[in-house]
């Protein structure tokens, strides 16, 4: 295994895909068309041409949003509809492009996403966070590199399984969808040392409480500042207090960063899609990886938590118009009523999504030829 950083994952696809002579296997949650988008589109084009299989699963949250805005959006309408062209050209080139999760009748699925990054290109495999973008390439984020053949086959399974519009859980050499929760859990209930957990978006009030009752003599959240989610920045002046309250340190990075991690006793780091919430823990279909290779956890430390530095609490709570009290109504309807509908709706959305594709499909394909 090997960590990569932003730019260092951003080299390496693109090597990897101008020398893939097999396979590129590429599942993203955004995949713009932007200079980033465009440059990894045209490089997946030339392998199409060398007979490499392209196949591609993206979730619908990229038909709807781009550059995290509506598409529809004055300043990003131009790069919405490049973006549905470039998936045109990628389809006429002879990729196979899937769209998982639609939104469904009044969007009754938008808070089910494929939060999924997985790239496999011929023997080799990438997890993390980054989807393909220019924000996503330049956010602070990682990938890790992985070319053991036992865990590329697994998650080329987890790959095919998705594309198949299959909402499978697996804990193997990867762990998935309902799978992670589970493995979250002991983790952090089992800490004795030290818990130190990064997400740049707000947590929420099961996974505060997790924290409080953890073992672990010394606790520490890793958040952004300032998150690109209006409605989770609602709710932080109340679940920083509660972390707070309870002995949790709680840090951040200097700019927006897009990472996240639980690293425990410095010993166990789980990694890839993630959010470190119920909302990703329960609706969404995500990808995970836990990791107790010392060389790695070393040098992933050495790297990742170099940065980090105190989080202004005071500064920022005062920030926030909707005051403590607000906070602590949105954190709570979140949890007890949203989550809760998006769990329960989440196994329907790979049922219409597959008959989605399916019919996308059909009318890709020329008609068949009537009589002899």
């Amino acid at each position: 295994m090997k960590l990569l950083n932003n730019s260092e994952f951003v080299a390496a696809l693109n090597s990897s895909i101008a020398q893939a002579k097999r396979r590129a296997l590429i599942q993203v949650m955004t995949f713009d068309g932007d200079a980033s988008g465009l440059a990894v589109a045209d490089l997946l084009t030339q392998a199409i041409s060398r007979g490499v299989d392209v196949r591609l699963l993206i979730d619908c949250f990229a038909l709807r949003y781009v550059s995290d805005r509506r598409a529809s959006h004055h300043e990003v309408r131009a790069e919405a509809a490049e973006t549905a062209a470039m998936f045109e050209r990628l389809r006429q080139a002879g990729a196979t492009v899937t769209f998982t999760q639609p939104w469904g009748p009044l969007m009754l699925f938008g808070l089910n996403r494929n939060h999924k990054k997985l790239y496999v290109i011929d023997d080799h495999a990438y997890v993390g966070g980054i989807n393909i973008s220019d924000h996503n390439f330049t956010w602070p984020d990682f990938m890790v590199r992985i070319e053991d053949p036992d865990v590329v086959t697994a998650l080329t399974d987890d790959f095919a399984s998705t594309e198949q519009g299959k909402r499978s859980s697996v804990n193997t050499h990867i762990i998935t969808n309902r799978t992670i929760e589970p493995v979250f859990t002991k983790l952090v209930t089992e800490a004795k040392q030290s818990v130190i957990l990064a997400s740049p978006y707000a947590l929420d009030i099961g996974v505060v409480n997790l924290l409080k009752n953890s073992p672990a003599t010394s606790r520490t959240v890793i958040t952004a500042q300032e998150n690109n989610y209006r409605w989770l920045r609602a709710a932080e002046p109340y679940l920083w207090y509660r972390l707070s309250r309870c002995g949790v340190t709680l840090r951040t990075y200097r700019e927006f960063f897009h990472l996240r991690f639980l690293l425990v006793d410095d010993n166990k780091l789980l990694v890839g899609s993630l959010n470190f919430n119920r909302h990703s823990l329960r609706c969404n279909q995500e990808l995970g990886m836990l990791i107790d290779d010392p060389t790695f956890i070393v040098d992933f430390k050495s790297r990742i938590l170099a940065d980090v530095e105190p989080l202004n609490l005071n500064g920022l709570v005062q920030r926030r118009c909707i005051g403590r009290a607000g906070a602590w109504l949105v954190a709570h309807f979140f949890s007890g009523v949203i989550v809760r509908v998006a769990q329960w709706m989440a196994p329907f959305a790979p049922v219409i999504a597959r008959r989605q594709n399916i019919k996308q499909r059909i009318k890709a394909e020329p008609p068949m030829p009537i009589g002899p």
